[in-house]
């Protein structure tokens, strides 16, 4: 996979470790709480769990936790190594 290609979050299959390359279209509101949370970016983020048309529970860190799907599908990551 090439570094110049960016995935959504939402799209990734569990357990697939990502690193994240920018936030889309999300309100500086959401942006914040999650970088409270520890997403941000440059970090690691791993989807660990995943109900169809619910939250996405992701793993940042030691962190897990819920983003809504809109949300997760403005976020881009890149695949890591």
């Amino acid at each position: 996979m090439s570094a110049s290609n960016s995935f959504r979050l939402s799209g990734l299959p569990l357990n697939v470790k990502c690193r994240v390359a920018k936030f889309g279209a999300v309100p500086d509101e959401e942006v914040r709480r999650l970088r409270d949370l520890g997403l941000y970016r440059g970090s690691i983020v791993s989807i660990i769990a995943s109900v169809e048309e619910g939250p996405l529970l992701v793993a940042v860190g030691d962190a897990r936790i819920a983003i809504n799907r809109e949300i997760a599908a403005e976020i881009k990551v890149l695949q890591t190594s």
